[in-house]
């Protein structure tokens, strides 16, 4: 009962659904907009169209369905499991101890490796002759802003989700505008087929990543009603996708399907490519800028599931302690120097497939979790979770082997430094 009085206390105070829903709508999809929106957008195509090709577009229905399928099941774990790291709570009370620490390993290591890409990003398209060591700068100093309680919400969220939104729009009317050069070059990438779809799809889902900040806050202060998070997830998830198609088909218009496969800045080459050379460092410096807050969207997520591990005994307890601004500031500095030393060894888009392949497993035990805790509930709702479990294996067990490989390295290292930390192993 007490639990009951709790929930509906902080379903009465959750962000501004009090106001009214269109309000409430308004705050929260800046909130997953400006996580979706991010290094996936600007980088992941060229990834996806090295596997799929022209049937590149064919990959964006598949990993719709397989995110909206993670964030239905994540908001339901969110709504049992209250708190930081819904997802792996959820996993660990219906799967149990070693299922949980293959979760959190994996979603750890996957959001560290997504900081490290993000940065990387920044710096390339807004400090193109930047040594590495700035990518690794970067991500410190916005480890240690939002350390001291840096958050962007409500109207500072929509500005950067609108020059987002510009950028991308700048790209495609001058892609469209302009005829592509004449003897591009000929031929497809070698991944191109049925099976290179399912790789692409792959890749492009770390571009809609950022859902969890919607459908599993870890603080009580930024959730919202079901219907808020319902509608706020399906926005985004229609914006994202419909972004995303529209920059492919730009991309692909203007540098070939061979060219933007091997293209490490596709929107830059693109602009080059359109005689839009001149604004180069525009659309480099908003890209650089536009990606800042999808930096902090990546740590909270990091955040919120260290915690829960923490809180289990699997991390030192010294990670938990937080400073005068109330965040963790040992934690988020262990994991601004693990995600800087990433960004000085790997290139973003090895460290996007990585980070992309070890969410794909996290989602996969997370759907799992979710789908026994569903199993009373309405058979759709556990059938969705049934359908985001299959589809993220599948999309996993597509992604490049330097990525499989890292990814088992985790699986296998997580749990035993976790087993070592806390003594225990079941």
């Amino acid at each position: 009962m007490g639990q009951q009085v709790a929930e509906q206390q902080a379903d009465a105070g959750a962000g501004a659904a009090a106001d009214g829903p269109r309000r409430a709508i308004g705050s929260a999809l800046p909130l997953v907009l400006g996580g979706m929106l991010g290094a996936g957008l600007f980088v992941g195509i060229a990834p996806a169209t090295l596997a799929a090709g022209r049937l590149l577009p064919l990959a964006v229905p598949l990993v719709l369905l397989a995110v909206a399928c993670c964030a239905l099941a994540s908001a339901h774990q969110s709504a049992s499991y209250r708190g930081p790291g819904a997802g792996y709570a959820c996993i660990r009370a219906r799967l149990g101890v070693l299922p949980a620490r293959f979760g959190a390993a994996t979603a750890l290591a996957g959001q560290v490796a997504a900081l490290a890409a993000v940065a990387e990003v920044i710096t390339q398209h807004a400090m193109p002759a930047a040594p590495p060591a700035i990518a690794a700068a970067i991500v410190l100093f916005v480890v240690l802003a939002a350390t001291a309680g840096l958050r962007i919400r409500g109207a500072a969220a929509w500005v950067w989700v609108l020059l987002t939104l510009a950028v991308v729009g700048l790209v495609v009317a001058v892609c469209f505008a302009i005829e592509p050069p004449a003897g591009l070059p000929a031929g497809a990438p070698r991944g191109d087929g049925a099976i290179g779809i399912t790789g692409a799809a792959g890749v492009l889902f770390f571009g809609f990543l950022g859902f969890e900040r919607l459908t599993a806050p870890a603080q009580e202060r930024d959730r919202y009603r079901g219907k808020v998070v319902k509608w706020g997830v399906i926005v985004a998830l229609a914006v994202t996708g419909a972004v995303v198609l529209l920059l492919s088909a730009a991309l692909l218009h203007q540098l070939g399907p061979a060219r933007l496969a091997l293209s490490g800045q596709p929107v830059l080459d693109a602009m080059d490519a359109a005689a839009g050379g001149s604004l180069r460092p525009l659309v480099g410096t908003a890209v650089g800028l536009a990606l800042f807050p999808v930096l902090l969207g990546i740590l909270e997520s990091l955040r919120s599931t260290a915690l829960a591990v923490q809180r289990d005994q699997d991390l030192p307890a010294a990670l938990g302690r937080t400073s005068r601004a109330g965040t963790p500031y040992l934690l988020d500095l262990c994991a601004g120097v693990a995600a800087a030393v990433v960004a000085l060894l790997v290139q973003p888009a090895a460290a996007m497939a990585f980070a992309s392949c070890c969410l794909l497993v996290h989602h996969a035990l997370a759907n799992a979790a979710a789908r026994v805790l569903l199993a009373d509930d309405q058979v759709w709702r556990m059938r969705s979770a049934c359908l985001g479990m299959g589809l993220a294996v599948i999309l996993a067990m597509s992604m490049p082997v330097h990525a499989m490989l890292g990814t088992l390295v985790v699986v296998i290292a997580g749990p035993l430094l976790a087993g070592l930390v806390s003594r225990r192993w079941s």
